[in-house]
């Protein structure tokens, strides 16, 4: 399983060889949770718009897991986030920051 999310992933990604699938275990044992680590600039394109690549993977992984009978998740970790990634992480403005009209 953990090779189909590395592919998958390594194939829609801009810099396929930061992609890293981890396995983390869960309390229930018939049921494998997955962590995808890419780039930082290519979290979007994992994503996709309204989130409909990352819910593919996760749909073909599902499926892959019900034919082997057991069951999956896949979370995508996102490093800290960049400010044109996510706009409410901008800092404040400061006084230097902003400009003032001529007197």
């Amino acid at each position: 399983m953990k090779q189909l999310i590395e592919y998958i992933v390594s194939n829609i990604v801009n810099h396929p060889e930061s992609v890293t699938v981890t396995q983390e275990e869960t309390e229930d044992k018939d049921t494998a949770k997955y962590l995808i680590k890419v780039d930082p600039e290519d979290v979007g394109r994992v994503i996709g718009k309204q989130g409909k690549v990352i819910k593919a993977i996760r749909q073909l992984v599902r499926i892959a897991a019900i034919q082997k009978g057991t069951r999956a998740i896949v979370d995508l970790l996102e490093d800290e986030a960049t400010p044109a990634q996510n706009p409410n992480t901008l800092p404040e403005p400061t006084v230097e920051d902003s400009v003032s009209a001529p007197d």
